[in-house]
């Protein structure tokens, strides 16, 4: 049952969405989310879409039996995604758009929200909630249109209690207080029929948690928290069992019946679960070729001379219908224009559901008072971000951390390979007796420098993938409206360094002792643990710009191997060729070389001298240890720039 709630007091509000029987509440219905003294309430609302077209500019595809040519530029041409959609989705109802693959389905759905991503192109028509252009109500659009995505990204050490805890005091107006918040929480949890599970993992690809039908019902609860007037999913019953995707669906329709209006993809629906569609849309590449009720459809087709077998599941006899005839209608005489019979359907019959449908306005009451709730949704949402850039920061802060400290591989199984190659590196190179072929030069503590840098630069090599994971989850939670990138970008940077500064202190009080260094332990402990936050926010820079994790390994390994390789150790700074220097004074990881000899070899003893005189040291005065380590500074700097920049530039 939901939390009642007490507009006189001010307390939580358990729902705030409205009931079965009115679609329209009033400002004093308890279908209000009550927050503090004021109201944040729920608004049905009508999603029209009129002649809408979209338009990419791509090269123009060779013509049958051309050559492509590397001296011949392909000229560039425009191709619609989307031509003259006509559709609305109105309270209460299922909307399932259909199609095969390639017909606009999810593109539709990105510019309903506002999420066109994979291409930024031309948009021609309206989009208009409760008849109003849904530009024109500016940020807070991201409050009254959620969008549930078809990849379910999440921390998965959390559990679903604290993942919907997390979005709500992100999400929740700044005057709704932490114990109202978490009522929402508690009342969402159960609508979706999740608080069994509450205090369950989420899970992952590591740790085992809930189910997939379990993990999209925390999907979606994460966009019913602010209680959106209208929900978009994308392909929500996609790559579940058929049990937990019709338990997806019913799920779905409960919501609409409770007056939100639900609009969703779908590619390949079985029958239990069409029967839940109220109206339908079937496109066919960017073209209209139905538009109404879900339970007509059939009929529409008869009509053209299409009726569907006996027993046969209508959803898969009308994408087969569709796919059959979607070819190049001038291959073939078999192939029919849908589109252009719907066209001709709308224009001949005024009893047509759309045109049914365009008639219908708000009437002059429903709009006074839907304004009025938009009003009291303006002043709950009076800037951008629900939540202030430091509680967005401390909040992702407080997250990360927690997964660092519950997951079994990101930090503790770090901490145990660290004290492991610690104890193997400091062991081996503690009998290591100088050559004599090496002069009078420390050969055993150089080389045991070079692998301490190469070492603690490789281990960073395993945060690769767990960049790319959570990049994933922050470019939804971003495009949701949550947070900041600045905030993500700082809260990151925190954990990040204190983290992997812990784990460089450990590793060189072990190696300090072992290996018998008499340098300043102090300095190894700064130099250590800004080199490998260097090499950390190279990755960070590169896992924000990579397409996926594979070609960020590659492209890390490579300049990783190029800074290994003229770091002054392999070959020495006065032995490279002069067209590679610059290679040399770009590898951050000779800096880092250059300063722990400079701290090791600086004792004025006659080895010291002489080691420092090998590697060229002595032609560089003015390169301190300190100097270096304040370049690896600049370089530490410069990389997470460079990845706040191109986390910036990611679209979800």
């Amino acid at each position: 049952m939901p939390i009642t709630t007490n507009v006189e007091k001010g307390t939580p509000s358990a729902m705030s969405a409205p009931s079965a029987t009115s679609t329209t509440p009033s400002l004093n219905s308890p279908n209000a989310t009550v927050i503090g003294d004021n109201s944040v309430p729920f608004i049905p609302a009508t999603l029209t879409v009129t002649n809408l077209q979209y338009e990419i500019t791509v090269k123009e595809q060779l013509k049958d039996g051309e050559k492509k040519s590397l001296f011949k530029k392909v000229p560039n041409v425009q191709r619609a995604l989307l031509s003259n959609i006509g559709a609305k989705a109105t309270p209460g109802r299922v909307l399932a758009i259909m199609g095969p693959s390639g017909s606009g389905k999810t593109t539709i759905l990105d510019l309903l929200a506002d999420r066109q991503a994979r291409n930024i192109g031309k948009i021609q028509g309206d989009i208009l909630l409760n008849d109003v252009p849904i530009k024109e109500y500016g940020s807070i659009r991201k409050r009254l249109v959620g969008y549930v995505t078809q990849e379910d990204d999440f921390i998965e050490i959390l559990t679903v209690m604290e993942t919907l805890t997390f979005a709500a005091k992100m999400r929740l107006p700044r005057s709704m207080s932490n114990k109202d918040k978490i009522a929402r929480v508690h009342a969402v949890m159960q609508e979706l029929n999740l608080t069994h599970i509450k205090d369950t993992k989420v899970g992952g690809t590591v740790v085992r948690g809930i189910s997939g039908g379990e993990k999209r019902r925390v999907t979606i609860g994460i966009e019913l928290l602010s209680s959106p007037s209208v929900l978009l999913l994308d392909e929500p019953t996609s790559g579940l069992s058929s049990t937990d995707a019709l338990n997806v669906a019913n799920t779905i329709k409960e919501l609409a019946r409770k007056g939100r209006t639900v609009i969703l993809t779908v590619h390949q629906p079985r029958s239990d679960i069409y029967e839940l569609f109220d109206d339908l849309l079937l496109l066919s590449q960017g073209k209209v070729v139905y538009f109404g009720k879900a339970q007509s459809a059939a009929t529409y087709f008869e009509g053209l001379g299409h009726e569907a077998p006996v027993g046969w599941n209508v959803a898969d006899y009308f994408l087969d219908l569709i796919t059959l005839h979607q070819g190049d209608s001038s291959s073939t005489t078999t192939n029919e224009d849908f589109a252009k019979k719907y066209a001709d359907y709308l224009a001949t019959n005024p009893g047509a559901y759309l045109t049914q449908l365009t008639k219908e306005h708000q009437s002059t009451s429903e709009k006074i008072e839907r304004d009025a709730l938009l009003n009291q949704i303006k002043k709950a949402y009076t800037s951008e971000y629900a939540a202030t850039t430091f509680t967005q920061t401390m909040l992702i802060t407080q997250r990360s951390l927690t997964n660092l400290a519950r997951h079994p591989i990101i930090f503790q199984a770090s901490f145990v390979i660290h004290i492991i190659f610690a104890l193997v590196i400091g062991s081996l190179f503690s009998g290591l007796q100088d050559r004599p072929e090496m002069g009078a030069t420390s050969f055993n503590k150089s080389i045991a420098l070079f692998f301490i840098t190469s070492f603690l630069a490789t281990m960073t090599f395993s945060a690769m993938p767990q960049f790319i994971i959570e990049r994933s989850l922050f470019l939804r939670e971003r495009a949701a409206g949550m947070y900041r990138t600045s905030s993500y970008f700082m809260a990151k940077t925190i954990v990040e360094t204190l983290s992997y500064t812990v784990l460089s202190i450990i590793f060189v009080v072990i190696v300090y002792y072992l290996i018998g260094l008499h340098g300043s332990l102090i300095y190894y402990f700064v130099s250590v643990a800004v080199f490998v936050n260097v090499a950390l926010s190279l990755i960070a820079a590169i896992g924000a710009g990579a397409a996926n994790a594979e070609v960020g390994t590659s492209i890390l390994s490579l300049l990783n191997t190029m800074a290994m390789l003229f770091s002054g150790f392999i070959v020495i700074r006065p032995d490279i060729p002069r067209g590679w220097i610059w290679a040399f004074w770009a590898s951050y990881y000779q800096w880092a070389f250059a300063g722990m000899l400079d701290n090791e070899f600086s004792d004025g003893s006659v080895k010291g001298a002489a080691t420092l005189v090998y590697f060229g040291m002595n032609q560089v005065e003015w390169l301190t240890k300190w100097r270096a380590v304040l370049i690896l500074v600049g370089y530490y700097i410069f990389f997470r720039l460079m990845g706040l920049m191109l986390l910036l530039s990611k679209r979800a």
